[in-house]
């Protein structure tokens, strides 16, 4: 029984120290009242060292001047002597410009971003590939200029692969939706409904045609990117009226233009 006790906690103290030398938290701390003149460079001790580390970065804190907490991970791997597929994702508000560059043989993560007043920390975790833990050590955070070579910025990849529910304001300064569009309006077999057509349509349904109902928006509420599709499709439809009726008065005028001429050329032999 001493045995299998003995064997129990050896195995747990050793597994508590390797993740303990896997994660590594408060690497380093940051924190200004003021406004930085460039920037904020983390100067890590991570060498700039092809197909090693693959480290994941938290940069977690609170962004007074922008009002916002800061909740950034970083990952990068370093290949062919360059930064390979760098990704920075957030999970607040903040969301800065972030370089990658590599000054005297260490890795570089830049914050371009002057914002007054806020404070973050550095984690960060790491396995395998010849990671050691002194690479996780006299890290520092100061505000100077980038000066490093093999500079590249993260890219942003906050992509949700499940249904996002937001029962309430969705506030946003920016929204990229990816659909399809609606300029096969313009396609020369396109089939333009006539406007009696839509009259009856309108008239019958209480709609447009291919464009959900009140009473279906409430119930189901609406796709954006399909629903901007379809919108566009009635604008380009009505562009085409439009273009249509004014082939048919300048037709209009000119008729009426050589009746007038001709009323004009009557009245004279009277």
């Amino acid at each position: 029984m001493k045995k299998i006790i003995f064997k129990t906690t050896l195995f747990v103290l050793v597994f508590t120290i390797h993740l303990k030398a896997q994660t590594f938290n408060d690497i380093v701390f940051f924190s200004t009242s003021t406004t930085p003149v460039n920037g904020v460079k983390i100067k890590t001790n991570l060498p700039y060292v092809n197909s090693t580390q693959m480290p994941t970065i938290t940069i977690t804190g609170y962004s007074y001047g922008h009002n916002a907490p800061i909740n950034l991970t970083l990952v990068y791997y370093i290949y062919n002597g360059s930064f390979h597929n760098p990704r920075i994702s957030s999970f607040g508000d903040y969301t800065p410009s972030v370089l990658l560059s590599n000054e005297n043989g260490k890795v570089i993560i830049f914050i371009n971003d002057k914002c007054y007043f806020q404070r973050f920390k550095v984690s960060a975790f790491a396995h395998g590939l010849g990671n050691n833990p002194t690479y996780f050590q006299g890290w520092t955070a100061v505000d100077e200029p980038l000066s490093g070579t093999n500079t590249m910025e993260a890219v942003y990849e906050n992509r949700f692969k499940r249904l996002v529910n937001v029962d309430g304001l969705l506030r946003a300064k920016e929204i990229k939706v990816e659909t399809g569009w609606a300029d096969f309006v313009f396609d020369k077999d396109y089939r333009l409904p006539s406007l009696a057509e839509v009259e009856r349509h309108i008239r019958k349904k209480g709609h447009l045609q291919g464009i959900p109902t009140e009473e279906e928006v409430k119930t189901n509420g609406i796709n954006l990117g399909e629903i901007n599709m379809k919108l566009l499709q009635k604008i380009e439809e009505l562009t085409l009226y439009i273009i249509e009726n004014d082939k048919n008065d300048k037709e209009k005028d000119e008729i009426i233009r050589q009746l007038l001429h001709r009323i004009e050329k009557l009245e004279k032999k009277q």
